[in-house]
C-alpha cells in the first residue's frame, strides 16, 4: 500500500487481496465502472477510501457513489508524484512577494492552468478543456474558502466557490470581494444545485430546521473548514444564536458530501447538511431541502482573454457541455457561463 499526500493507495493486487478475489475481476470491476480508479504515472491505483465504501454499498452504488466521493478527486493528466506534488499540491521554498504570494508558483503556472474545486463538473471541464489546447491543465481539490485563499497566494488560476453570506442572503461575491483585495477578477456562474439534510428514513428525529441542532438528542457530523458546507452550517448557527460548543457533533469532521450521508445512514449521526445530489446515492436516507445555492468560478482578470481561458469559457457556454452536466443529474445549468461579476469594466 502506498500513502501518497495522506491518501492510501493501493494497487488492484492488494484490493483484489482484500477483496478475495483474483486481480483480473478487479479490472473488469474498474472497467465496468463499479470500482472508483485513477492513474499516478503510469500505475493504476485505488484509493482506500472508494474500497471501503465499495465494501459496504457494494456494485449497486459503486460508479456513482464512488465518483461523488472523490467529488474528482483524480487528477486530469497521468503525471508522476513529482510533477503532482509540483504542480496540484504547490509545494515550493520559493520566494515570495510582499503579499506572502509565492513567486515560484506563479511563474510555474504560467504554462498550465490549475481548476480549484471539488465537483465533479470541474473534472469534465478539465478534460474536455485538455483535449483542445496544448497546455497543460491540473486540477486542485481545496473547498470553496480555501480555493479563493490559494488564488490569492498564486497557487491556482482558478478557483470555485459556494459560499454563502449569511448577512446579505447572497452567494459568494461578498467573500470573492473580501479574500482577494487588490485583484481584478471576473466572475462567471456555472450552475446551482440545491442543499438540505441528511436524514434517515422517514425523518425519525423529526429534524426540521437547524434550530433542532441544538436539541440534546441530535448529534450531527460536520464538514471540514473552508468547504461551502462548512460556512452554510456555522453562518446558520449564527443567525440562530446556537453556541458551536452546544451542537453534539460539531467536532465530528468529514471531507465529502457522500461521506456525511453515509455516517447518517450507518446512525453515526441524526443529520448532516450536503447537497442533494449526493443524497441520491446513499440507502436509507431522506434528504430535506434548504435552499438553493450558487456553484461559480472565478478568474483573473489578466488571464481572461488568454486563449486557453478564452477556450475554457466557450466550453463552458457550449449546448454540449452543458447538456453532459445536466445529465448527471441533481444540477441546474440555465444561465451557466454568464459573467455575474466583472472588474472588466470600470
Amino acid at each position: 500500500m502506498l500513502d501518497f499526500m495522506g491518501e492510501k493507495l493501493l494497487t488492484a493486487k492488494e484490493a483484489a487481496e482484500i477483496l478475495k478475489v483474483r486481480k483480473n475481476t478487479v479490472y473488469d470491476m474498474i472497467k465496468r465502472g463499479d470500482l472508483k480508479a485513477s492513474k499516478l504515472g503510469k500505475q493504476l491505483r485505488i484509493r482506500q477510501e472508494d474500497l471501503d465504501f465499495y465494501i459496504q454499498y457494494g456494485s449497486q452504488y459503486g460508479s456513482q457513489a464512488s465518483t461523488m466521493l472523490n467529488e474528482g478527486k483524480t487528477q486530469t493528466n497521468d503525471i508522476d508524484k513529482d510533477e503532482f506534488k509540483k504542480n496540484i499540491l504547490n509545494i515550493s521554498n520559493g520566494s515570495t512577494d510582499m503579499a506572502g504570494r509565492n513567486k515560484t508558483t506563479q511563474k510555474g503556472m504560467a504554462n498550465q492552468i490549475i481548476i480549484c474545486g471539488q465537483d465533479m463538473v470541474l473534472d469534465l471541464l478539465a478534460n474536455r478543456l485538455n483535449q483542445c489546447i496544448g497546455e497543460n491543465v491540473f486540477r486542485s481539490y481545496k473547498g470553496s474558502y480555501n480555493a479563493l485563499y490559494a488564488m490569492y497566494q498564486g497557487e491556482v488560476n482558478v478557483a470555485t466557490a459556494h459560499l454563502w453570506h449569511g448577512k446579505t442572503n447572497s452567494y459568494n461575491i461578498p467573500y470573492i470581494s473580501s479574500m482577494l483585495p487588490g485583484t481584478d477578477l471576473v466572475v462567471l456562474h456555472l450552475l446551482k444545485r440545491k442543499q438540505g439534510f441528511y436524514v434517515q428514513k422517514g425523518n425519525p428525529k423529526n429534524i426540521q430546521s437547524f434550530e433542532d441542532f441544538k436539541r440534546s438528542d441530535i448529534t450531527i457530523v460536520n464538514r471540514e473548514p473552508g468547504s461551502g458546507v462548512r460556512v452554510l452550517i456555522d453562518e446558520k448557527l449564527r443567525q440562530a444564536g446556537i453556541p458551536t460548543q452546544e451542537v453534539n457533533g460539531y467536532q465530528d469532521i468529514v471531507s465529502s458530501h457522500l461521506e456525511a450521508a453515509a455516517a447518517v445512514n450507518r446512525g453515526d449521526a441524526d443529520v448532516a447538511v450536503g447537497s442533494e445530489k449526493h443524497s441520491l446515492s446513499v440507502p436509507g436516507i431522506d434528504f430535506l431541502f434548504i435552499q438553493e445555492e450558487s456553484y461559480d468560478m472565478v478568474i483573473r482578470k489578466e488571464d481572461f482573454t488568454k486563449k486557453p481561458y478564452q477556450k475554457m469559457i466557450e466550453i463552458i457556454r457550449s449546448p454540449e457541455y452543458q447538456k453532459e452536466v445536466a445529465g448527471l443529474g441533481g444540477y441546474n445549468v440555465e444561465n451557466m457561463g454568464k459573467i455575474i461579476y466583472s472588474d472588466l469594466i470600470q
